[in-house]
């Protein structure tokens, strides 16, 4: 047939058209380079802190399902509200501004209790009222002050004290750099050990951002003291990151 005899030669014409590509280039390579995982932490002296008080009230307990009084509730609420001006009045005595001191809403609750010495006597209820008190503290030293007046004036819980720091920025800043030069110690450490030369940064990559890391309140009661003593000790701050080095042009082998 003329159509099959000519259709092999019409290829072999394609192919030599078609321009010599040159062979594939084996896979680039990658310069060496140092990976290093660095963690810092720092240790700082909290200078501000928070306290949160609580103040409750409760209505008298009932036999659940019996009839309640309906004025309980409203007088709990009313004999709260005024423990807690009492008590904002003594800490603004003390110095305590109002954009210090933070008052949250009132929290209400039933609260069932069994009667002692008889389970089989129908459950007890009552009203659970109370209310939050935050107060921010910027001098340490009048903290054992603020503690005795919250106490004075009856407050039912000390729910807990938080430091802080001030400059949380420059803290944050200090435990990063001190991570990035443990990442650079490490990295001579280890081109030193092997014989080989650092080159340029590749890449940084921060795996741990800043952290404060909670501490716990220490107390300690003096036996010539009427209140305590209370040591914030420190407060530490953890940071991590993640650098590249390039390995410098000595250290490369030829063949």
């Amino acid at each position: 047939m003329p159509v099959s005899l000519r259709l092999p030669a019409c290829l072999a014409l394609i192919a030599m058209s078609l321009p010599v590509m040159p062979a594939l280039a084996a896979e680039s390579h990658v310069p060496p380079q140092i990976e290093v995982q660095a963690e810092a932490s720092i240790d700082v002296r909290p200078d501000r802190a928070t306290l949160n008080a609580v103040l409750v009230e409760a209505t008298p307990l009932v036999e659940m399902g019996s009839e309640r009084d309906d004025d309980a509730t409203p007088q709990a609420r009313k004999q709260l509200e005024k423990r807690s001006t009492a008590l904002i009045d003594a800490l603004r005595k003390l110095g305590i501004d109002d954009d210090h001191l933070h008052a949250g809403n009132l929290s209400v609750r039933n609260e069932q209790q069994l009667q002692q010495h008889d389970q089989n006597a129908p459950l007890l209820e009552r009203v659970i009222i109370e209310r939050n008190l935050d107060i921010d503290i910027n001098d340490l030293t009048s903290l054992p002050d603020i503690i005795d007046a919250l106490f004075a004036n009856g407050i039912d819980r000390l729910a807990g004290i938080r430091y802080d720091v001030s400059d949380r920025e420059g803290v944050e800043d200090r435990a990063l750099q001190k991570a990035l030069l443990r990442a650079r110690h490490k990295a001579e450490l280890m081109a030193e050990t092997l014989s080989v030369t650092l080159g340029d940064v590749e890449r940084i990559q921060e795996t741990r951002a800043p952290v404060f890391r909670p501490m716990m309140m220490a107390t300690a009661r003096s036996e010539q003291a009427d209140s305590a003593t209370y040591t914030p000790g420190t407060i530490s701050v953890d940071a991590g990151v993640l650098v590249n080095w390039a390995l410098g042009a000595s250290s490369f082998h030829t063949n």
